[in-house]
């Protein structure tokens, strides 16, 4: 792993490049874009094909922060139910909504067919049902999707149903989603890094913004950091969990940044993989703390967990992803552990990402709430459609309202304390 690298498996395996030097005194920019994750590099790609002059402020190196060192996870559709958006919309937005849902797997194999990105992309994602309510949402989420026209589902209804797919007793029935999948996710962030500089936008690595301050009026948006400031005609805010107490309070007060743990076992052999999960699908369990985990292209477990609002980063993250994958898979019993890593996600309240606009030449999101892979694409365009000037989708979701966190100087107490609820419910399968 190389200097200044996360301390993630992927870093290990890249030869990681650099994107762009920090700038050299003040500057004055069209566009300026914060935050070198998936939404980040994605609104720039976009507003670059444009025409657009764009520069990206990166506070580390590219896929430093989340997108660099997720479970890579390939996500259909929202975090939450999906009536639950369309609910927060008018009748007629409804089927946008439920596109920009579903069209983020499309986006990542346009880019990398366009681009000639590799990013170890396999398609098959599992839901696996722990309890019959389990089972329950599982159908109620089928019936949905496919009244909304999607036919990937495919129901699981028992163990036997599942056996096929995956040997293990630890679940009772679960869902098969041909749609989704899971990739490489440092692997695929640096193509659209480099596609981004094809296609003109400069980016600026190990550039930390320390103070932001959005336009009033039409006025230029400020951006301070150690080499100077920026004036910006038009800013986007897309750090999301990384951009802590530099982002707007409004922001701050509507995201909660989560500490997840990701695991990586030493490379196992093709029949251990035949054997556990014959089609190398990505698989999560339905527990609101749910347990993630897939093998990755060189036979390695990758197994993700652990949520806390408490950012504990502790030494006992070994030991107990460790556990937890033993209990699904006994038979990995003693085998090596590569690597342990965690990394932050942001949420909202209702688990819908958070569109806005500050002033008028200032745009975010932030929250996707563990469905980033896919969701980043898709509103990092939205994102780029609205700085151009093409905003009915940006409005609409702008307009769903997202109530703060309660809690005051006790939030993230009280968060853990909700966290830990759910997670004695999901231990009592209740």
């Amino acid at each position: 792993m190389i200097a200044g690298s996360p301390p993630s498996i992927y870093a290990d395996d890249v030869d990681w490049p650099s994107f762009g030097e920090p700038p050299e005194g003040d500057q004055h920019v069209d566009v300026a874009v914060v935050g070198g994750g998936f939404t980040g590099v994605s609104v720039a790609l976009n507003l670059a094909e444009k025409g657009y002059s764009v520069h990206l402020y990166e506070a580390e190196r590219i896929g430093y922060g989340a997108s660099g060192r997720n479970g890579g996870q390939l996500c259909q559709g929202w975090t939450t139910d999906f009536s639950k958006v369309a609910g927060r919309l008018p009748a007629s937005d409804r089927r946008m909504a439920w596109d920009v849902g579903v069209m983020g797997r499309q986006i990542i194999i346009d880019r990398c067919e366009r681009h000639g990105i590799d990013p170890d992309l396999r398609f098959g994602y599992l839901y696996g049902g722990l309890h019959q309510r389990h089972m329950n949402e599982l159908q109620d989420m089928k019936d949905e999707w496919a009244g909304e026209g999607y036919k990937d589902l495919e129901l699981l209804p028992d163990a036997a149903a599942m056996a096929p797919h995956i040997n293990t007793d630890e679940y009772v029935g679960g869902m098969l989603d041909h749609g989704s999948g899971h990739l490489n996710p440092l692997k695929y962030l640096h193509g659209l890094a480099g596609a981004a500089k094809s296609a003109g936008a400069v980016i600026h690595e190990h550039c930390r913004i320390n103070r932001i301050v959005p336009g009033e009026g039409e006025g230029a948006s400020m951006l301070h950091h150690d080499h100077g400031v920026v004036r910006a005609d038009r800013l986007v805010l897309a750090g999301n969990a990384y951009l802590d107490r530099t982002a707007p309070r409004m922001m701050q007060q509507r995201l909660a940044p989560v500490t997840s743990a990701i695991m990586a076992t030493a490379p196992i052999s093709d029949n251990q993989i035949r054997d556990l999960i014959p089609d190398r699908v990505a698989v999560a369990d339905c527990n609101t703390a749910l347990n993630y985990y897939r093998f990755d292209a060189r036979g390695r477990m990758l197994f993700g967990g652990r949520a806390s609002y408490l950012a504990q980063e502790g030494n006992d993250i070994r030991r107990d992803l460790t556990q937890r994958m033993l209990r699904v898979f006994p038979s990995l019993k003693g085998v090596e552990v590569e690597k342990t890593w965690w990394g932050r996600i942001g949420i909202t309240v209702d688990r819908i990402p958070h569109f806005g606009k500050i002033g008028q030449n200032t745009w975010f999101v932030q929250g996707f709430s563990g469905h980033g892979v896919a969701l980043s694409g898709t509103t990092g365009m939205i994102l780029a459609e609205a700085v151009a000037g093409d905003t009915g989708r940006f409005d609409a979701f702008a307009s769903i309202r997202h109530l703060p966190f309660p809690g005051g100087i006790f939030r993230t107490p009280a968060l853990a304390i909700g966290m830990a609820w759910y997670k004695l419910r999901d231990q009592l399968k209740l």
